[in-house]
């Protein structure tokens, strides 16, 4: 089994000292041209689906369907349902097939990216395992990934 662990990621808030923590994995997403570029996604166990701006992914030529879903919005943007080709650096060379939805005009990039990794044809293909206790390369614990 390929298993991965990943140091969880915190801040301090300024107004509160409170600690807040979060999850990144850097996914290598297939290209049109065949090429694995990483890119950052915020695993987010509360959204349903991947997400990911379609600007940026117009950008960066990942294959995005030409056409938004009709009738279908997210926060007042448009919706794209496609398909993210991935695979997990630092784990095998297992290819990966989440369906995602491209958000927004792909003919704008946004100022800030933000891609979520949701549940949905996800957590059939690998298991996200939260994990808390500190060590010291992990204060605030590791993301276990593990391939199923």
């Amino acid at each position: 089994m390929s298993r991965l662990e990943v140091p969880l990621a915190f801040r301090k808030l300024r107004t509160t000292g409170d600690l807040v923590v979060r999850a990144e994995l850097v996914l290598a997403i297939k290209t049109d041209r065949s090429v694995w570029e990483p890119f950052p996604f915020l695993i987010d166990s509360g959204t349903e689906m991947t997400t990911m701006p379609a600007g940026e992914a117009k950008h960066q030529n990942l294959p995005m369907p030409k056409k938004p879903v009709s009738g279908l919005t997210f926060q007042g943007l448009e919706v794209r349902s496609g398909l993210l080709r991935a695979q997990i650096p630092g784990m095998d060379a297992t290819e990966y097939v989440f369906p995602c939805y491209f958000l927004g005009d792909p003919n704008t990039r946004p100022v800030r990216t933000r891609n979520l990794l949701g549940l949905t044809g996800v957590i059939n293909q690998i298991r996200l395992i939260f994990d808390g206790t500190p060590s010291l390369v992990a204060q605030s614990g590791v993301l276990v990934v593990e391939k199923m």
